[in-house]
């Protein structure tokens, strides 16, 4: 269920319809996949507690430079036995080493719509983890899949394999080598899984999609105004909604 809105999240006749696709042998596997931006922390917890026994796979946003918001998701997503694939692991392209200060996206590119100096900024904490990426004998990709499978219920990562443009971009062929290089038993420390998330705290950098009690306006596909059964899952979860989900005006 992709990119779904708050009916996806909620309706028991949408989740029997993902049962029927199963039973019909027609899928294999359920699972679902919040977006297209960050957030519905509570929206995902919520639909796990309703619909978990059904759910085999979420799809979350996760890396180094974006640990928020889903890091309030993942024990939520454990508990259910939930496996998530990441995705944007290499953060717009940043971690595939090939995405520098200046560099010209093309036309109509979605990484245009994130905000300005987002490159330089992403690169600046990049050069602080080279050091770490170094003494495990990693490249930044294969550093930034490592911290998301340090992660328990991180099972698999999906960085984006794409060429950028200009002569001199590195060929696909050759990112996809790299991936596969990637061993699935992180070799980081607890301690470097910390520092790495202290040097990426992106905490209240954007407006988060899903429920909020920032939003105030009328529903929209992808945000709506908090619910009190929202609120008790948030309780339940240790999830502090003016803390742990806020962006700052």
């Amino acid at each position: 269920l992709h990119n779904p809105d708050r009916t996806g999240y909620t309706s028991e006749a949408v989740w029997e319809g993902m049962r029927a696709l199963r039973d019909a042998g027609l899928c294999r596997r359920l699972g679902i996949a919040p977006g297209p931006d960050n957030g519905f922390v509570l929206d995902l917890i919520s639909c796990l507690e309703r619909f978990g026994e059904l759910i085999d796979w979420a799809m979350l946003i996760l890396n180094p430079f974006e640990p928020w918001p889903v890091e309030h998701a993942l024990p939520a997503v454990a508990s259910h036995d939930v496996k998530v694939i990441t995705r944007v692991v290499d953060h717009g392209g940043v971690f595939w080493d090939d995405v520098r200060p200046g560099h010209a996206f093309p036309p109509a590119d979605h990484r245009t719509f994130r905000p300005p100096g987002w490159v330089e900024a992403a690169n600046e904490k990049l050069d602080r983890l080279r050091p770490i990426a170094e003494r495990h004998y990693l490249t930044p990709l294969q550093l930034a899949c490592a911290w998301n499978l340090a992660h328990e219920a991180v099972a698999c990562v999906a960085p984006t394999l794409l060429q950028e443009p200009g002569e001199s971009a590195r060929p696909v062929e050759d990112k996809r080598a790299e991936l596969a290089g990637v061993v699935a038993d992180t070799p980081l420390s607890p301690e470097e899984v910390e520092e790495i998330r202290r040097v990426g705290d992106n905490r209240g950098s954007v407006p988060l999609k899903g429920a909020s009690r920032q939003y105030m306006g009328v529903e929209r596909a992808d945000q709506w105004q908090m619910t009190p059964e929202l609120e008790r899952v948030a309780e339940r979860w240790g999830v502090d909604p003016d803390r742990d989900l806020y962006c700052p005006a």
